[in-house]
């Protein structure tokens, strides 16, 4: 999420330089494999002239509403969940996915706004479930012990 005390810095058309910018909310309405969502938006704003900036990490920070917003409609984790159920556990992103044996870059792109299968999406899930943890950690400490 944007921290709304930091100032940003995005390129000003007219100022033809980098410039400090405003946040300004909004809304935009986006349509994600067939699904019509309603996503917050940020723009930067030009401290100096008002025009609109432009801000690679304000996008990726629109991208991660986007894809939050159809994840939310349509029943799966979003980014901060995602999150959250990792820090729950006391994983690293590599710790979370070597537990589910997916790829590392997986866990990062759907922190980063990605969208992920029903199935990683459930797995992930039952990584926050107390009860269906401990039965994955018993199951995959039973695994290892019968392979010594």
């Amino acid at each position: 999420m944007l921290d709304k005390t930091k100032e940003y810095l995005g390129y000003c058309p007219n100022e033809q330089d980098l410039m400090p910018g405003n946040i300004v909310d909004g809304e935009t309405e986006h349509i994600v494999s067939g699904v019509k969502v309603i996503a917050p938006s940020f723009h930067l704003v030009c401290k100096k002239c008002g025009a609109w900036l432009s801000s690679n990490e304000i996008e990726r920070e629109n991208d991660i509403c986007v894809y939050d917003a159809y994840k939310k409609k349509v029943g799966l984790l979003t980014a901060s969940e995602i999150k959250e159920i990792r820090a729950k556990r006391g994983m690293s992103q590599r710790q979370l996915a070597r537990f589910l044996d997916i790829g590392e870059k997986d866990i990062t792109r759907y922190e980063n706004g990605s969208v992920q299968t029903r199935s990683i999406d459930n797995m992930i899930r039952l990584v926050g479930d107390d009860t269906a943890f401990k039965c994955m950690c018993d199951c995959l400490n039973k695994n290892q012990n019968s392979k010594k």
